[in-house]
């Protein structure tokens, strides 16, 4: 399976894209989600994962924010509620397991 590319008009992945029809179509089942900004984008595309019924796992390495605090917050709060936060081997290991 190829990569899809998106562009997003917003923040979340999921807002205004065909993100949606395609994890459905391919029958996705959780999301791994990496990116920048941890705060913004990323928060964005984890709540709206999450909404749609994915379990959704973050992985903490390939995360960004420009301010490390907002960064580690934003890590911990969504850990907290939204997200699995895992280290970037663990999620090679989930890939691998298919």
């Amino acid at each position: 399976m190829g990569e899809l590319g998106l562009a997003k008009p917003k923040a979340s992945a999921f807002f205004g894209t065909a993100l949606l029809a395609y994890l459905h179509r391919i029958k996705v089942d959780s999301l791994v989600v990496c990116g920048t900004t941890t705060s913004g984008c990323v928060r964005a595309t984890v709540v709206d994962g999450i909404s749609w019924g994915y379990p959704v796992f973050l992985a903490e390495e390939a995360t960004f924010d420009r301010a490390r605090m907002s960064h580690g917050v934003s890590l911990y709060d969504m850990n907290a509620k939204y997200a699995d936060v895992i280290d970037s081997a663990e999620a090679l290991d989930r890939f691998a397991a298919g």
